[in-house]
């Protein structure tokens, strides 16, 4: 939108090029410098556009120079409204040519200057109180999908994984881990203890994970790692790595700095035909079975051992 002042016609086009330019750089601006200037020659009546044609090349030049500044600066409200102050700059002259009378181009230049400067203002603290509300509202969002003690997925964010992809008709696998003995290492070194342990070991395992694999405390001393698109075979590949990688590992404490912790882990494969409920079922039969055949060791469900347990 533009204010008619006597004969010039004074708009705000300046902010939101510079708004471009800060949150998304020369690409950005150059973009709404084109729809700005291709708006404004459909809109222009044909007598005014020589108008048009100056708008252009101000616009042109004013996107090349805070393109070389802004790679320069940071983003305050300062160098914000130093950028504003460029494009106002640029504009001053064009506003004579067009205005051709020093009391007219006064009157304009004023009006335009003072428009500009507040716009500048509201717009920059306008976008930086959404900045931060947007901000806030993705921290909270990682809160609520994230362990607070290990930084990984929590059980939110399991579930809500296991129900998407349980509906990929490739096929999934689950691996269920928990740490042996966890009971006593916290009687026996305190919960602080335990709490490093329990870091320590969902740093191992995110560190073993496969881009694609979801690894999350499913809670106290139990950990589940997600592993679509994978087969039984290649699943019980990353559970005994990670079993074996655990067992030869320290779990240092300050209470134990030499202290050693194994797990047993329990795997399951489903497709499409199996709920992820069912899926987990399985690869907690499977966990069963490895901490009643000794620990330290991986099971992996299948129709046989749900024979066995029944």
């Amino acid at each position: 939108y533009s204010i008619q002042i006597d004969v010039a016609r004074v708009d705000l086009r300046i902010v939101p090029v510079v708004i471009a330019m800060m949150f998304g750089g020369l690409p950005s601006a150059l973009v709404t410098g084109v729809m700005i200037v291709a708006t404004r020659f459909m809109l222009t009546p044909v007598e005014q556009m020589d108008a048009a044609v100056v708008s252009t090349i101000v616009i042109g030049v004013f996107i090349l120079t805070i393109a070389v500044i802004r790679r320069y600066i940071r983003m305050t409200f300062w160098n914000f409204e130093l950028m504003i102050g460029i494009g106002i700059l640029y504009s001053l002259p064009a506003i004579y040519l067009l205005t051709n009378s020093w009391t007219t181009f006064i009157e304009v230049s004023l009006a335009y200057i003072f428009f500009n400067l507040i716009a500048g203002f509201v717009t920059y603290h306008l976008l930086t109180e959404l900045r931060r509300h947007f901000e806030n509202i993705q921290y909270q969002q990682k809160l609520a999908m994230t362990d607070a003690l290990t930084g990984l997925a929590n059980r939110r964010r399991l579930d809500d994984s296991l129900s998407l992809v349980g509906s990929a008709e490739e096929g999934y696998s689950l691996i269920l881990i928990d740490i042996d003995f966890f009971k006593h290492v916290n009687d026996t070194y305190g919960h602080d203890a335990g709490d490093d342990v329990l870091r320590q070991l969902g740093t191992t395992l995110a560190s073993l994970a496969r881009p694609d694999d979801l690894v999350g405390r499913y809670g106290g001393e139990e950990f589940l790692i997600i592993l679509p698109n994978t087969s039984l075979v290649d699943a019980k590949s990353v559970a005994e790595l990670a079993r074996t990688t655990v067992a030869r590992n320290l779990f240092p404490t300050t209470a134990v700095p030499d202290l050693q912790i194994t797990i047993s882990l329990g795997i399951a494969h489903s497709s499409s035909s199996h709920t992820s409920l069912e899926a987990l079922q399985q690869a907690d039969k499977a966990l069963y079975h490895s901490k009643d055949s000794g620990r330290n060791r991986s099971t992996t469900y299948t129709k046989q051992l749900q024979l066995e347990q029944a």
